[in-house]
């Protein structure tokens, strides 16, 4: 936790895992499943340095003038770089990189350049920092060793842990011009044989096309689908966005700045579970595009560079709230929403939320739900630090038989973030209530099901059966030939219209109709079907012989074999709506006759009837 690991360093050392594991023969699909599980303990190596870092930063956008103030001004610049080069002298890692230089001359300019950097006056007018490192040779592991120099340096002076973390962060700002290393997202892309990883994927068209189908998989994946749960314009913006950086990012043009992403995301409780799941969801889309495999292992390396912004927002505020209740313990959390009757409140607001909501309300109805609402509000109390005991069963065998998903959690935890915003919890509060109830998702969702990416993305990839069978066009174009034929045919054509007027309306409502139930665009209710056709006496009979025509008009239109087996499957669904009415009077009829028929020949008024 207080070392300064970052996702860089964590990415360098799954990499030499990677070299290690290759010279010693070990099949790819090993190396694959090692380095997977190697990446779960990630956020485990890199917190610490991540949380320091970034609330770092937020006290820094504030202005570097306070930190320049904490370390003594111009005087505590002085002695901090004094002492600095003491401990550089007696470093072995680093002394000889200072052999033979004029150390009383290099001292006298940093003190000018750190005034400048730390928030002092902007008065260094020397060489371009990167052009005096130019030819020196220096790595990551000497920068590294610097850093901790100085952190030593200012501990020694005995400056404050924040004060420090300020000055390494700002420190770290420089690191790529002292290294002579290009700076960005897209300085991660690899050129290969002269090609970038942009052109090796295909070009700007083949990024937009694996975005799409990113897209498509994100709305069907448990894990992130919650994210992704906003109207279609603003979807479309999102798609826009992250194609210009994918493009941008893999060596194309930059029209959208990296520096973006980590203010785009940070409000968002985007964990590195969820960034693992877009990235399995980029493999997919590439494998499903055919996309070059070593550009696409090129491509994910690029990607490994922004997980630190895109998750840093949720680490820090959820690890700042761990640490709030590890040394302050719940009892503050329970006060903080109005210990018991807050409680009270809180559960009849977080009811009231998932009751409306159809994407998990089914799993709060039924005649016991006052008894799992009392349940649900003890295991809360009691985890928010009231001094009672639960005496429910364990979560874990409470939720053993039903399958809920991380979206369905993530949309529970939503609504427990707008009830404790109700009873007027502040945000520092109810950071540290979803903290503690994020640690119940394993147990709550203990049948989790494996979710398949590639099943996902090659459903929401395939085009409709309407598409499939020419759009609107297509489909007016078979409902004329069909028609045609259930009018010519025997079997049938006691159900068609003859009626010119009339053919032409029930035509139009046929176009509809199957506009609607082969995916179409239409405003076709599906729950007329059955009221339409009750009155006709339409047996399973007529409708197989209506699915031979379809069939057969199917053949003649030159539609492919699996586009009519699609749409013919389609249709079977409403079988039982234009069946049911003829289905229902002749079963009555039937049961009726098993009285005797007498009753029948009497109500038909005997002979003479």
């Amino acid at each position: 936790y207080n070392m300064n690991i970052t996702d860089y360093h964590f990415d360098a050392m799954l990499d030499l895992f990677g070299q290690a594991l290759t010279e010693l023969g070990v099949h790819p699909d090993a190396i694959k499943d090692i380095a997977a599980a190697t990446g779960k303990i990630r956020k485990d190596i890199t917190t610490g340095c991540t949380v320091r870092m970034e609330l770092a930063k937020k006290n820094m956008e504030k202005g570097k003038d306070g930190l320049f103030k904490r370390l003594g001004g111009q005087e505590g610049i002085v002695v901090f770089i004094d002492r600095l080069y003491d401990l550089i002298a007696v470093d072995n890692r680093l002394k000889a990189k200072f052999a033979g230089k004029d150390i009383k001359k290099m001292k006298e300019a940093q003190y000018v350049y750190m005034t400048e950097l730390l928030g002092g006056p902007k008065v260094y007018k020397g060489t371009d920092i990167a052009e005096i490192h130019k030819g020196v040779g220096l790595t990551d592991y000497e920068f590294d060793c610097f850093l901790g120099n100085m952190e030593k340096a200012m501990t020694g002076l005995g400056m404050e842990d924040e004060t420090v973390d300020e000055v390494i962060i700002s420190a770290e700002e420089i690191r790529a011009a002292l290294l002579g290393r290009a700076t960005g997202i897209a300085a991660h892309a690899k050129v290969v044989d002269g090609k970038s990883v942009l052109e090796r994927l295909g070009g700007d068209m083949n990024v937009e096309a694996i975005v799409e189908m990113m897209y498509g998989g994100f709305r069907g994946d448990p894990r992130v689908k919650y994210f992704y749960e906003f109207s279609k314009e603003k979807l479309e913006g999102w798609k826009l966005k992250m194609t210009q950086f994918l493009v941008g990012a893999f060596g194309g043009a930059i029209t959208y700045e990296d520096s973006k992403l980590r203010l785009a995301h940070y409000k968002y409780n985007i964990t590195d579970y969820h960034f693992d799941a877009f990235i399995e969801n980029f493999f997919v889309s590439c494998e499903l595009m055919e996309s070059d495999a070593s550009a696409v292992a090129d491509a994910a390396e690029v990607l490994g560079h922004v997980r630190k912004d895109i998750t840093s927002g949720c680490t820090v505020r959820l690890e700042v709230a761990r640490k709030r209740v590890e040394s302050a313990g719940t009892d503050g959390l329970f006060e903080a929403v109005g210990a018991e009757e807050g409680l009270r409140l809180f559960m009849d607001k977080l009811y009231e939320h998932i009751c409306k909501d159809q994407r998990i309300q089914h799993y709060f109805s039924g005649s016991k739900l006052d008894a799992v609402k009392a349940a649900q509000g003890q295991y809360l109390s009691v985890i928010f630090g009231a001094p009672i005991q639960y005496t429910g069963r364990p979560l874990d065998r409470v939720h053993a038989v039903m399958s809920i998903s991380d979206f369905e959690f993530d949309c529970f935890l939503e609504h427990a973030q707008a009830a404790l915003r109700d009873v007027g919890a502040d945000s520092n509060s109810i950071d540290e209530a979803i903290v503690i109830m994020e640690t119940a998702r394993r147990d709550v969702l203990i049948n989790r099901k494996p979710h398949d990416v590639r099943k996902t993305q090659e459903a929401a990839s395939a085009k409709t059966v309407y598409e499939r069978l020419g759009g609107e066009s297509g489909i007016t174009n078979f409902v004329e030939q069909m028609y045609a034929k259930a009018t010519a045919d025997v079997r049938t054509k006691s159900f068609f219209e003859k009626n010119k007027a009339k053919v032409s309306v029930h035509k139009k409502q046929l176009v509809s109709f199957l506009t609607k139930l082969f995916g179409g665009p239409s405003s076709y209710e599906l729950s007329d079907v059955r009221a339409a056709h009750y009155t006709l006496n339409l047996s399973d009979y007529h409708f197989d012989c209506l699915l031979d025509i379809f069939s057969a008009v199917f053949k003649e239109m030159g539609v492919k074999p699996k586009d009519m087996q699609d749409a013919i499957a389609a249709l079977q669904p409403i079988r039982a709506d234009v069946t049911t009415g003829y289905t229902v009077r002749m079963e009555m009829a039937r049961k009726n006759v098993e009285k005797g028929k007498d009753q029948l020949f009497k109500r038909l008024g005997n002979s003479e009837g």
